[in-house]
């Protein structure tokens, strides 16, 4: 599949999502935790960054990379995550567009080195990548972020 047809399809499904609520989610005092703040924030510019999208060097995606990064996703939901399904849609929309369109890390990420997920010399890295790449179905495959080394975690 071509990749702007991909990203149009990931338009139509993002289609009528609330996202104010994510946005809200990033600044509302009731959510304590700066992480679930710093992924509404990411996932929100994200989604705008789908709709700001234009693909001028049009690229092919295999069809069953799309598919499997569907079904990895449904699987992490399944096992560790539950939610529900527009949660579960939203989620695989915008990992479909980082992971294949944008070929950026799943995860927000910074510029500091000492954050888990950081961009440094052009290239993203990740921390958690040496341990969770080999979890069965791991949404690390699909990731840009270069694996740290361990030296690199300290």
């Amino acid at each position: 599949m071509k990749a702007s047809k991909l990203l149009k399809i990931i338009r139509e499904n993002l289609k009528g999502y609330d996202i104010e609520y994510l946005r809200n989610k990033a600044t509302d005092d009731r959510y304590k935790d700066p992480l679930t703040k710093k992924l509404a924030k990411y996932n929100s510019s994200v989604y705008d960054d789908i709709y700001e999208t234009v693909i001028s060097d049009d690229f092919e995606i295999n069809d069953d990379v799309i598919k499997n990064i569907r079904s990895d996703i449904g699987y992490y939901f399944d096992t560790y995550a539950g939610g529900d399904a527009e949660n579960r849609e939203f989620t695989k929309n915008i990992s479909l567009y980082l992971a294949l369109i944008a070929k950026r890390p799943l995860h927000p990420f910074s510029e500091d080195k000492k954050d888990d997920v950081y961009y440094f010399n052009g290239d993203y890295y990740c921390k958690g990548k040496i341990r969770y790449i080999h979890d069965k179905r791991s949404l690390c495959r699909y990731c840009v972020c270069r694996n740290v080394g361990f030296a690199g975690m300290f």
